[in-house]
């Protein structure tokens, strides 16, 4: 009987894929793994699903009993809750049941297709007794408590005859008539007296309305629609997939967050992260080289995309600087990063502190003081992309970025190239920083991961592989808005003043966008772009607010600060 199933159905509920449905094939997969880890069989968002754990959990198929399933949690940080109730190790799993990853965290259906008839609900006939009278609820005003007031007897209705319904309806009929007459008379007796009275202050109203409607300019809107901006850039909005890793520049090396075993009370024994204290009393991870570091783990990226768009005839492309150069960002640690132990450099060496905790924190591996357990001199350590393609939309071609980004050190703007036998047609660019305000329309254009793939399948023409290719063939989404706040950052040199700690920012409504959309145009009414999308943020309550990069930071990479036509 288990050949008639076909598919395991995800239908994905709340989160950053919702409405999304996922199948995978019934017969292939014994379990299906779930986490923000890109090796999961269902995966999800690394930024907007942040109650989600790296390997969350994963739902496993009983080989011995047909159509049994249960739900595992991999020790995640938030925990799994089926059908609201909330699991310890795991649970029986069965079709139609939701699975929430931690409280407030995204939810799906667990389903099968097509669900056996042994699964499916059975449905439930109930018997209808005769009508009860409503029982009303009063509040006992001393008291505060309720009390049950018994229902009122209906009385019985007596029927009324055929002749004496219609002498009702006419008489009623005699008495409308004659009170309408007698009412619009009196008005307009009413309205005549009126008339007279205010006959010169009717009269002057009226010429001056007249004189007004005359000299009204007529409005001209010569802004562009969403629509029309989008049919004019879509081949200039391109989509960015990369991967980076840390490295020691004097040998090329990989660097790894050093890690040390450590015995649990159990007996076993459990990886920890180990991280130190600078001089600045900076927290950082303990790094050492790949061939130093018995356990450990890399400082690396991959499978992350974004959105770019070309500002040049020769290919090149402006993005944000967490895209072409992500070591400058903060680095996404590993699930099994914390908690973690800190070293202490006490009269004895460095050594553990036996009090202190290691928790989630933030760090840019790109201004790490220390490597191994002594502070840097020079530049020791750089990042380096392992990949970084560009492809156009509604392409299959994938175009890899030459040469090193360009990165801003002012803001999250970088730069990139790619080289195409083809000449290039730019976006229009607008330095609108002195004029522009809250409530101007934008259009902001890209790749939001939430957004569902579109797939193509082609035969090769290669003798050597004629093999079907499926490939993900990127295609734009174009999201309209308004500038909702414009965020002043702290000008250099001035203690005090208006200013934002957020930094310099153009707050925007664009809320339908997300994960993969960072480093997108966002453009004003008349198509120009006048920032790059390049965050959001959001709460447990649903409100959502996004932000686009001044593209006077843009201009500036491109050694212009004025409007390009």
């Amino acid at each position: 009987m288990a050949d008639l199933v076909e598919r395991f159905v995800i239908r994905h509920l709340t989160g950053a894929k919702a409405n999304q449905v996922e199948e995978f094939d019934y017969s292939k997969y014994a379990e299906l793994s779930f986490g923000r880890a890109a090796n999961n069989d269902i995966r999800f968002d690394p930024e907007r699903d942040s109650a989600v754990s790296r390997e969350h959990g994963k739902i496993v198929k009983d080989a011995s009993q047909p159509f049994s399933f249960s739900v595992v949690n991999n020790n995640s940080r938030n925990g799994i809750f089926v059908n609201k109730t909330r699991i310890s190790g795991s649970a029986v799993l069965q079709p139609g049941d939701e699975v929430q990853l931690g409280p407030g965290g995204p939810s799906f259906q667990f389903d099968l297709n097509p669900r056996p008839a042994s699964l499916m609900m059975s449905t439930r006939l109930v018997d209808l007794p005769g009508v009860m009278p409503t029982s009303e609820m009063s509040v006992n005003s001393l008291g505060g408590l309720l009390e049950e007031v018994p229902p009122t007897s209906i009385p019985h209705k007596t029927g009324l005859g055929k002749q004496t319904v219609e002498r009702m309806i006419s008489t009623e009929r005699r008495k409308t008539s004659r009170s309408v007459g007698m009412g619009a008379a009196v008005f307009l007796l009413v309205l005549s007296g009126l008339g007279y009275i205010f006959r010169d202050k009717l009269i002057s109203t009226k010429t001056v309305v007249v004189q007004q409607a005359s000299v009204l300019p007529t409005k001209v809107d010569n802004g562009q629609t969403p629509e029309q901006i989008a049919a004019a850039n879509t081949s200039k909005v391109v989509f960015i997939e990369f991967g980076y890793k840390l490295t020691y520049t004097p040998t090329g090396d990989d660097i790894y967050h050093e890690y040390m075993p450590v015995r649990q009370k159990d007996g076993s024994i459990r990886n920890v992260a180990m991280y130190i204290t600078t001089e600045s009393g900076q927290i950082e991870p303990l790094l050492g080289l790949k061939r130093n570091v018995p356990v450990g783990r890399p400082i690396a990226m991959s499978g992350a995309s974004g959105t770019g768009f070309v500002v040049s005839p020769q290919g090149h492309i402006l993005t944000n600087r967490h895209i072409a150069a992500a070591w400058h960002s903060y680095y996404d640690f590993p699930e099994d990063a914390f908690p973690g132990v800190l070293l202490v450099d006490g009269p004895s060496g460095w050594d553990v502190d036996p009090i202190r905790v290691v928790e989630p924190f933030s760090w840019v591996p790109a201004e790490t003081q220390f490597f191994g357990k002594k502070p840097m001199s020079g530049k020791v350590i750089e990042g380096v992309n392992t990949y970084m393609d560009v492809t156009f939309n509604k392409n299959e071609q994938r175009f890899p970025a030459q040469g090193k980004p360009i990165i801003s050190p002012k803001h999250d703007v970088a730069m990139i190239k790619v080289d195409l036998a083809e000449t290039l047609t730019p976006v229009k660019l607008r330095n609108a920083d002195k004029d522009i305000a809250a409530g101007q329309a934008v259009t902001v254009m890209g790749y939001p991961g939430i957004s569902p793939d579109v797939l193509v399948g082609e035969y090769g023409q290669d003798f050597g592989n004629r093999n079907a290719q499926i490939v993900k063939v990127p295609d734009v989404t174009v999201t309209p808005g308004n500038v909702g706040k414009v965020l002043r950052g702290q000008t250099t040199g001035k203690a005090a003043g208006y200013y934002s700690e957020f930094g310099d920012y153009y707050q925007l409504t664009v809320n339908a966008t997300g994960a993969g959309n960072s480093g997108g145009p966002t453009f004003d009414r008349e198509g120009n772009v006048v920032g790059i999308f390049t965050a959001s943020t959001s709460r447990n309550d649903a409100t959502r607010i996004t932000f686009a990069v001044p593209i006077k930071y843009g201009l500036e990479l491109m050694g212009r600060r004025q409007v390009v036509d």
